[in-house]
């Protein structure tokens, strides 16, 4: 084998030398500076992704709690609504309820004046006729003398009595 002869050794070795310097030298005058710039770039390019990212999320945990506030004022303004409906609803039911009650208790005070109207109408009738059916009993008896005045004065001085 060639490569295993002593006589081609510095040949071989000059030959290794020269490479390894002309491959060091396009290594860290070409390509590794590219590769650093790129490795840079991307880590700008993900240090601004980052930061669009923490922006975008701090936009988003800024919209989530208006959100919220815009949330809790609704239902608070629907709490507050609702407890005025509910109280506007119990004063118009309160109205309501005394209204009706004042026009029941003026339409009992009416009925009440007409029952004791009819009555003293009727008790006037059941005077006048038992002072008539006296007349005719004492008539049939034979009073003649007694007069439907007399049964009626006396009637009504039994009245003054009792």
């Amino acid at each position: 084998m060639p490569q295993l002869e002593l006589s081609s050794y510095i040949s071989q070795m000059f030959w290794l030398l020269l490479s390894f310097c002309v491959l060091w030298f396009l290594l860290s005058t070409f390509i590794v500076p590219k590769l650093a710039d790129v490795v840079e770039q991307r880590k700008r390019k993900i240090n601004e992704y980052v930061q669009r990212a923490d922006a975008l999320n701090a936009q988003a945990q800024n919209s989530l709690e208006k959100y919220n506030e815009t949330i809790s004022l609704a239902q608070k303004q629907a709490e507050e609504s609702k407890n005025k409906s509910k109280e506007e609803l119990k004063a118009y039911l309160q109205k309501t309820e005394a209204d009706m009650s004042e026009r029941l208790n003026k339409k009992i005070a009416d009925n009440e004046f007409l029952l004791a109207t009819e009555k003293n109408n009727t008790l006037q009738q059941i005077e006048v006729i038992a002072q008539d059916l006296a007349y005719q009993i004492v008539q049939k008896l034979g009073f003649a003398n007694i007069s439907k005045q007399d049964i009626a004065a006396l009637t009504h001085k039994d009245k003054a009595n009792g």
